[in-house]
């Protein structure tokens, strides 16, 4: 969603997407860039259906990052 060498800055724009995006929002620290990631997707399907419906929100330079996620934040959907 977001990317920045300031965590200050990377927070407030966290806070402006958490009010847009209230689920699935995470900040993380990838030396040396603060980055605001969204989503907790099993498959790429899902994730390409939430970056078209974002898309259409108009939220624009969405890209899907693979990354590993944990077990606990995945719906009930999502574990089926």
């Amino acid at each position: 969603v977001f990317e920045s060498s300031s965590v200050e800055e990377a927070n407030r724009i966290l806070r402006k997407f958490d009010r847009a995006l209230p689920d699935s929002l995470y900040l993380v620290f990838e030396a040396p860039l603060y980055k605001i990631r969204y989503g907790n997707f099993v498959t790429k399907n899902q994730a390409d259906a939430t970056k078209e419906t974002l898309a259409k929100k108009g939220y624009k330079n969405i890209w899907i990052v693979r990354s590993r996620i944990e077990q606990g934040r995945l719906s009930k959907d999502q574990k089926n």
